[in-house]
């Protein structure tokens, strides 16, 4: 039987955590005496890495106070000491990965939430084990689209066939400077519509999830 390297974004694709990351982006705002930002704001500034979440939160409230570089590491300080809470998985991900391993795919995460607290994250929603493979915003010198992330954690997993799963624009555009299929979770952080996006197939459900691997690996087997 063919197996997959599957490779999942974190953010928006197996976890909802907008309300943790705006959380410590506005500990962080707090400090420097500025307001909150709502969660539909906040929301439009994820996927990008720590630095760009930062940078959009200071430039929408107001600009960089000098150096963005202190700034990052404040958040990082703040996220860093919990990045669990208010964080939750979206339904049907457990059951989902738990089928695809049963399957023998090698399952792992590419995510640009910096290492420690995107590890302690899995660790603690018991997601890691069933994923074996990470690659996080530190582990490499590029983010994503860079496809170097795609193939570094797809390089740590057995299998055929690799396979992208995803939220958003910068996903998809990663998996296709990657050259591999790309299954596009539709209740993340995207702003573009479903068509604009390259993807094989889209799901809201992740009940769809194994048969849809199934459904790549039958066409890349006749291709």
């Amino acid at each position: 039987m063919t197996a997959a390297r599957i490779v999942f974004d974190l953010d928006g694709t197996l976890v909802d955590s907008i309300p943790s990351l705006v959380g410590a982006g506005n500990v962080l705002l707090a400090g420097l005496g500025r307001p909150e930002v709502d969660l539909a704001t906040g929301r439009g500034f994820v996927g990008h890495g720590a630095a760009r979440l930062v940078e959009s939160l200071l430039v929408h409230s107001g600009g960089i106070p000098g150096e963005l570089a202190p700034h990052v590491g404040r958040f990082r300080e703040i996220y860093g000491a919990d990045p669990v809470t208010g964080t939750v998985v979206y339904p049907g991900v457990r059951e989902a990965l738990a089928a695809l391993a049963a399957a023998g795919h090698g399952l792992g995460v590419c995510t640009q939430k910096p290492n420690p607290p995107a590890l302690e994250l899995l660790r603690r929603l018991e997601l890691m084990p069933p994923l074996t493979g990470f690659t996080g915003g530190d582990s490499l010198a590029v983010l994503k689209p860079d496809p170097a992330m795609l193939h570094h954690t797809a390089g740590q997993l057995a299998g055929d066939v690799t396979i992208m799963v995803g939220d958003s624009e910068t996903d998809a555009e990663t998996a296709r400077r990657a050259g591999v299929p790309f299954l596009l979770h539709t209740e993340g952080y995207r702003n573009a519509a479903v068509a604009e996006l390259p993807h094989v197939a889209a799901f809201a459900d992740f009940a769809e999830l194994p048969g849809l691997v199934s459904a790549v690996l039958g066409a890349e087997a006749t291709a």
